[in-house]
C-alpha cells in the first residue's frame, strides 16, 4: 500500500505513519506548523501544493487525522471551524478520490447531543457546536463517497505524543506543579488509546472496510474519573483536582454530557483497543522508553 498521512506532526498521525511503515507499507507524513525529520510541508489552503502532493505520491489511501480540534475556539470562529474541519478535508477527498485512492478521515463523539450514549453508528447525530456541526459536515461528505470513504468516530484520545497536547500531558504538567485543576464530573466520554487507534484503523482498511465505524475505548467514564485514573498512573496528587459540573465551567461550547461510543463493531472484528487503566501504563512506559514528549 502507498499511504499519504495529511498531519503525521500531530498525535493520531504520528502513530498512524509508525503503524504503516511497521506494517510495511510505504508511507509519507505531511506537516503544516509542526516540522519533523522526514516529514513534508503541506498547507491545504495551496490547492497546487495538494495536487503536487498527491501527484508524487501517487497513494493508493490518503489519511487525514488532522483538523483544528480546539472546542471553544471553533465555537468564537464557526466560518474557520467549517474551514478547517470540513471544507477544506473534504476537497482533498474529492482530489484524491479523482485519482483512485481511498479517503480515510476520522470524527468525534461530539456530532451527539449526549443525551442518550453510549451511542452506535446508526444512533442520529445532533451535535450541539460548531466543532461537532463541522464533523458531521466532513462525516457526511466522506460517506457520499461510497466504497471510496472510511469515517472512523473517536473519542477523548491520549496516549504518548511528540507536542504533549493531549489531556493526560496537560493534567501531569499542572498537577506537577502543583495547580489545582477543576475537571467535569459529568462530561462522559470514551478515552481512547491514540496508538490502539492507529492500529484498529489500519485494521480496517487493510479489511477493505469503508463507511462509518465507531473506534474508541471500551469504557464510558467521566472526565473527573479518567483524571483520577491518571493520577493513580502517574503518581500524583489526586486532592488537587476539582470535580465541577459542566454548568460551573463556563465553557463557550456545549459539551455533550452523555457521549460514549458502542464500538462493538469493531471488536467483532478482532480490532481491540485498551481501557483506561491499561492505556495509561503503556503511556507511562512509552514515555519512559521512548523518544516521545514527556511532561
Amino acid at each position: 500500500m502507498r499511504a499519504l498521512v495529511v498531519g503525521a506532526s500531530g498525535q493520531l498521525g504520528g502513530h498512524l505513519l509508525a503503524e504503516l511503515r511497521r506494517a510495511g507499507h510505504l508511507a509519507v507524513g505531511t506537516f503544516q506548523r509542526h516540522p519533523r525529520p522526514g516529514l513534508c510541508a503541506l498547507d491545504l489552503e495551496e490547492e497546487e501544493a495538494l495536487a503536487a502532493a498527491l501527484r508524487d505520491v501517487e497513494p493508493d489511501v490518503v489519511f487525514l487525522p488532522a483538523g483544528w480540534t480546539w472546542v471553544d475556539g471553533n465555537e468564537t470562529d464557526p466560518e474557520r471551524a467549517d474551514r478547517l474541519n470540513a471544507a477544506l478535508p473534504l476537497r482533498l477527498a474529492a482530489r484524491a478520490v479523482a485519482r483512485g485512492a481511498r479517503f480515510v478521515a476520522f470524527s468525534s463523539d461530539y456530532v451527539f447531543d449526549g443525551a442518550a450514549g453510549p451511542y452506535r453508528e446508526d444512533d442520529p447525530p445532533g451535535p450541539l457546536n460548531a466543532y461537532g456541526r463541522a464533523k458531521r459536515r466532513l462525516e457526511e461528505g466522506v460517506l457520499a463517497l461510497g466504497e471510496a470513504g472510511l469515517v472512523l468516530r473517536t473519542s477523548t484520545v491520549y496516549g504518548p505524543e511528540l507536542q504533549g497536547k493531549n489531556f493526560v500531558y496537560q493534567l501531569v504538567r499542572r498537577l506537577r506543579a502543583g495547580e489545582a485543576v477543576q475537571v467535569p464530573s459529568d462530561q462522559v466520554a470514551s478515552p481512547t488509546y491514540g496508538p490502539d487507534l492507529a492500529v484498529a484503523t489500519l485494521g480496517l482498511v487493510e479489511r477493505g472496510a469503508s463507511g462509518l465505524w465507531h473506534a474508541a475505548g471500551p469504557e464510558a467514564m467521566d472526565r473527573a474519573s479518567f483524571a483520577r485514573a491518571v493520577c493513580a498512573e502517574f503518581e500524583l496528587d489526586a486532592g488537587l483536582l476539582r470535580p465541577l459540573p459542566t454548568a460551573a465551567l463556563g465553557q463557550k461550547a456545549r459539551r455533550p454530557l452523555s457521549a460514549a461510543l458502542d464500538s462493538s463493531r469493531l471488536r467483532a472484528l478482532g480490532l481491540r483497543i485498551r481501557g483506561v487503566r491499561e492505556g495509561l501504563s503503556a503511556m507511562r512506559r512509552a514515555l519512559v522508553e521512548g523518544s516521545w514528549a514527556c511532561p
